[in-house]
């Protein structure tokens, strides 16, 4: 039998002490009822926790903020629209893609159906988007907020939830359409904030492949701030991309179709110009064809 390592078991020892308690504060979701696996779930004191990154200078100055599709960031979606901010939301487990929330489009009288994940796709409210969309279309996100299920006071996210949030990191870092230096605020219940000494465990850092640490977390009650987050500033890693991840995760797949084209469109792999000049074509190989057919895919789905 293969043993968790030290980090793990810890992560699994504070989410199982964490959850007892959240199920006191949380409120059911529509679909999910309490299962977490599923979806974070709002909280009671999400609106004071809003309240609280509202007044961040790093919130104050950002135009365009990258919000997770959590229910417990609806507030924040909210007050975020109200307050004129631009949004990108990644859609559930990313399996749409993102959703850009721009309230000048939509209107004072729907920015609360906006802010909700069944009302931000309907037609009139958000547009959906892809990842060249979002490069070519000039985005540049300047804050991220997320939830999740379980933090600590120094920013790690112990116990994530299913929006994602690393993936979307290293896929707009890739695209540079978000920069390393954007700060990163964690929103969570008081609850859901551990502190490892009372569990008997040690601290846990943020030193898995593509951990991003947090520069705030928030809660109704406090704001922690944390010094030095560690961020990732590699972009996605094919090489170490799980391929049911690749499978499941479309914006994946259309990046990959992406480098597969610029590298194909660069000659990158191909003959030197000389030889070219004495050599007949040759046909793509398996991996060129790969990104071929997904750039096709993605055209096709434009243009219908």
């Amino acid at each position: 039998m293969t043993v968790p390592p030290p980090s793990e078991s810890s992560r699994k020892l504070l989410w199982a002490g964490v959850y007892q308690q959240l199920l006191r504060h949380a409120q059911p979701d529509s679909r999910f009822n309490y299962d977490f696996l599923q979806c974070v779930p709002d909280f009671r004191g999400s609106q004071d926790a809003a309240a609280r990154v509202a007044e961040l200078p790093c919130y104050k100055d950002a135009k365009t903020i990258l919000i997770t599709s959590d229910n417990s960031l609806e507030s924040l979606r909210y007050r975020a629209l109200k307050d004129g901010k631009k949004l990108v939301v990644g859609t559930y487990r990313l399996r749409r893609g993102f959703v850009v929330l721009d309230p000048k489009s939509i209107g004072e009288s729907r920015l609360e159906l906006a802010a909700c994940l069944d009302g931000m796709e309907k037609p009139g409210v958000g547009r959906r988007v892809d990842l060249a969309q979002l490069k070519d279309d000039g985005y540049r996100i300047d804050m991220c907020a997320l939830g999740g299920l379980v933090f600590n006071a120094q920013g790690v996210v112990v116990w994530e939830g299913s929006a994602l949030f690393e993936v979307q990191w290293a896929l707009l870092q890739d695209l540079k359409v978000l920069a390393a230096a954007a700060p990163v605020v964690a929103v969570a219940h008081e609850c859901q904030v551990v502190d490892e000494a009372q569990f008997g465990v040690d601290v846990i850092k943020a030193e898995k492949n593509g951990e991003v640490q947090c520069d705030f977390v928030v809660t109704p009650e406090r704001t922690l701030a944390v010094e030095g987050a560690v961020k990732p500033t590699g972009g996605v890693d094919f090489a170490k991309v799980d391929p049911e991840a690749l499978n499941n995760i479309p914006p994946l797949q259309e990046l990959k179709g992406i480098r597969m084209m610029e590298q194909i469109m660069s000659g990158s792999g191909f003959s030197t110009k000389e030889e070219k000049k004495e050599e007949e074509p040759k046909a793509p190989s398996a991996e060129e064809q790969m990104g071929i057919d997904i750039v096709e895919r993605l055209m096709r789905g434009l243009k219908s």
